[in-house]
């Protein structure tokens, strides 16, 4: 911006050239007609917990094409901005194939980490270059800066709201991912047991998870159960999974506590495979395990939940793993 010079009244005046001259003005940024839209089956959540997100992009009839397939972010802000955890990923249908007057919705699972905080957060979405994590669009909603869109506002709640599982047996000691510290997994041996204090009602368990596909003799296939309820799931790949498991209350019992077991029909020993030193019996590599009221999930595609059967009995079984 230049200064130019001016006297009034015997006082020198320094006016912003941009001022006198409309030439210079900046030019305001172009808003692509794109709307972000975000909806949460719980705005109320207890850290360590799992939230069903909805995630909308509305294109009105005069949004410019993008010639990219541009990266959602999403960050999840405390009261002082400092971003607690994220959801970034690809769109379900690519960016650049989004037409103007169309609308796409896709549903995700985020699971909230053990943060040290509690109180409100503001959740932040936008898309920017997926090769450079530059070059965000502008879109149409309402900025926070550099182009974070607000969406809406949640509440952490402590961890202890949540129905809590104890590792009975079967678990090793936890680890951090070598490649991002803040991802924690625990490896099962061949059997693990998890238990946690019966609700008396319907429940969600949700597992993530995967294994060496390849350390095994033949393709490994997973139990989780409830005495002698549950689901079998073929494991077909090392790729991360996610599975939700519904347990209707009489499935639990009458007893205070339920055991719920994670069962491979085989394992493994690193070492005696010559992958590496490690001596421990393993079975499933765990990131994620939690259990909820079903009547506080809301509702779920009904392709996205097994429902546990007595096993031995046709029950519906999971025949391919969901990347996550």
């Amino acid at each position: 911006m230049r200064l130019l010079k001016a006297w009034k009244g015997g006082v020198l005046l320094l006016v912003a050239a941009s001022t006198l001259i409309p030439g210079c003005r900046r030019k305001p940024k172009e808003i692509n007609a794109i709307v972000p839209g975000f909806a949460v089956n719980r705005v109320r959540a207890p850290l360590g917990s799992a939230i069903e997100v909805t995630y909308t992009w509305t294109c009105e009839p005069t949004m410019k094409k993008l010639d990219q397939d541009y990266r959602a972010f999403v960050h999840f802000v405390d009261t002082h901005g400092y971003t607690l955890f994220t959801d970034d990923h690809m769109p379900a249908v690519p960016v650049s194939t989004w037409e103007p007057g169309q609308a796409y919705s896709y549903q995700r699972t985020v699971f909230v980490p053990l943060y040290p905080y509690v109180g409100e957060v503001e959740v932040r979405v936008g898309l920017e270059s997926a090769s450079t994590g530059r070059g965000r669009v502008a879109l149409k909603g309402d900025d926070a800066g550099l182009r974070e869109f607000r969406v809406e506002k949640m509440e952490l709640l402590p961890q202890t709201e949540n129905i809590y599982l104890v590792q009975k047996e079967g678990w090793h000691t936890p680890e951090t991912d070598q490649d991002n510290p803040s991802i924690e997994r625990t490896w099962t041996k061949k059997d693990a047991v998890l238990s946690f204090k019966n609700p008396g009602k319907d429940v969600i368990f949700y597992l993530e998870a995967d294994t060496n596909f390849k350390a095994f003799a033949k393709p490994p296939v997973l139990r989780v159960s409830v005495g002698n309820v549950g689901v079998m799931m073929p494991i077909e790949s090392s790729e991360l999974f996610m599975k939700k498991i519904r347990f209707n209350a009489e499935h639990l019992g009458s007893e205070e506590w339920v055991d719920l077991t994670l069962a491979l029909d085989q394992s493994f020993i690193p070492k005696d495979l010559g992958i590496n030193e490690d001596e421990r019996e393993l079975g499933l590599n765990v990131y994620h395990r939690f259990i909820v009221e079903a009547s506080e999930v809301g509702e779920l595609p009904a392709d996205d939940v097994l429902d546990a059967a007595p096993l031995g009995v046709a029950s519906k079984t999971a025949v391919a793993s969901k990347a996550k």
